[in-house]
């Protein structure tokens, strides 16, 4: 990303010493951007016109959108008009030129989406956040390590409404295949359990014995129209043989159609058995990849979306774990320690964790490694008194500093780096966007570190 020397649209001059004093260059200088393209494994179009963005604009996009918390759309609107977020992206537009394509943005997060979902191309991009901030960072032999949630923007999922979705979607799809046949629709009684739907959604006190009521109609309801469809996608696809006209239904609607029935199969399931456990019950048909997680909180007791393992080594958070289905952190300490040794190629000296990590096994491998830890100890306190308090001030100082530091650290991305909730679509999109939120935090905690001079307004 070489940046030349530019001039402004009144014809003043702009250097890289303008622009690095910059907040946004401030930002800049401290991403590895030089050090991704060793890391991943990406390869220009060799068809068509030549991208605007390349990888490291590309990721700059996405940087971008989780320091300003921006919109696609109002992202490439601001780029069009801002020039030191242009030098960001490696670009520079000319006098009246646009970029009026905002999809730009989201391409770029699908495609380095994908990328995320490889495990060692994941641990390649850390380890060149390592290479190049660890000059920065101050003791990197003490590890803290806790999870949190990230929550996805999606509705408080209920059985009634997952079914009622699920019964609207396919009624929709009937419709479209008798259109085409040119057959009347089937009786299915939707037009009264949409009435009904309507009414129960309106009462305020939604009981139980209303809440079982509207299930048994939905799931019989669904039933029926999942028994239908066969006979339908046999008749429609005679017609399109016949015919020689494609069909309108799309290649998305078989995958639905497959959720759906999972859908059927859970809910028939939790209906008949409310107290048995379903395995990866699904809570949204636009989302089939969210699990519920319980986190037994005062106010959330339970949150929808990814969990993610981290790990802070110097005030900055590596990610060691993320998955969508609930886990236990507390049995993740030696992979974490093991993380930390790869990419610092240090030895672990402290360790801090809630009680969850404090189990017999953790205790044991810390002690035989040893770590020291923040964990109430167990057995008979030493006989000397300065030992015993010495011991007791170090647990002390470990546990403020996971619980103001690492547990801040959430909150700050939450509230200032576009993560309070993930409003991606797809399971690659997700990760991207908690990766390049973590990944901004991260940068701006540097640029604090390496104090650079005074920004200039804009």
């Amino acid at each position: 990303m070489e940046l030349q020397l530019f001039t402004t649209q009144d014809g003043r001059a702009l250097d890289w010493e303008v622009f690095t004093k910059h907040p946004l260059g401030q930002l800049y200088s401290t991403i590895p951007f030089h050090l991704y393209e060793a890391a991943i494994p990406f390869s220009p179009p060799t068809t068509g016109p030549k991208p605007r963005f390349d990888l490291k604009g590309g990721i700059a996009l996405q940087v971008l959108k989780s320091y300003y918390g921006l919109s696609d759309a109002k992202l490439i609107e601001q780029l069009n008009h801002n020039l030191m977020m242009q030098l960001f992206c490696g670009i520079r537009l000319k006098i009246g030129e646009q970029i009026k394509d905002d999809g730009v943005v989201s391409r770029w997060r699908i495609r380095t989406g994908n990328y995320l979902t490889d495990e060692q191309i994941f641990r390649a991009i850390q380890r060149c956040h390592v290479s190049a901030w660890k000059n920065d960072l101050e003791d990197t032999n003490i590890n803290i390590a806790d999870a949190t949630c990230y929550e996805s923007y999606v509705r408080y999922p209920t059985d009634v409404k997952l079914l009622w979705e699920s019964v609207e979607y396919l009624h929709s799809q009937v419709v479209i295949i008798c259109k085409f046949c040119g057959i009347r629709k089937p009786r299915t009684k939707y037009k009264d359990q949409k009435k009904k739907q309507l009414a129960y959604q309106k009462s305020r006190k939604k009981s139980h014995t209303k809440r079982q009521a509207r299930k048994r109609s939905l799931l019989h309801l669904l039933n029926k129209l999942l028994n239908l469809m066969p006979g339908l996608i046999a008749g429609m696809m005679i017609k399109e043989s016949n015919s020689l006209v494609c069909s309108p239904i799309a290649q998305r609607f078989y995958n639905q159609l497959a959720i759906i029935k999972k859908v059927y199969q859970q809910q028939q399931l939790h209906f008949d058995h409310p107290k048995a456990k379903i395995k990866d019950r699904i809570i949204s048909l636009a989302k089939p990849y969210l699990r519920p997680i319980v986190r037994g909180k005062e106010i959330k007791r339970v949150e929808f979306g990814m969990k993610v393992h981290e790990m802070q080594i110097g005030g900055i958070n590596f990610i060691e774990h993320w998955s969508f289905n609930a886990f236990h952190e507390g049995v993740r300490l030696k992979k974490t320690i093991w993380l930390h040794r790869y990419l610092f190629k240090t030895k672990v000296l402290l360790f801090g964790g809630d009680q969850l990590y404090a189990n017999n096994k953790n205790r044991s491998y810390c002690s035989g490694q040893n770590i020291q830890t923040c964990f109430a100890p167990k057995g008979k306190p030493p006989k000397d008194k300065a030992v015993r308090r010495q011991k007791k001030q170090l647990r002390q100082a470990i546990g403020k500093e996971r619980s103001t530091r690492l547990e801040g650290s959430f909150g700050n991305k939450k509230n200032h780096y576009n993560l309070a909730k993930i409003k991606a679509k797809t399971f690659a999109t997700e990760l991207a966007w908690i990766f390049f939120g973590n990944l901004t935090a991260n940068a701006m905690a540097i640029v604090k570190k390496r104090k650079p001079p005074s920004p200039i307004a804009a």
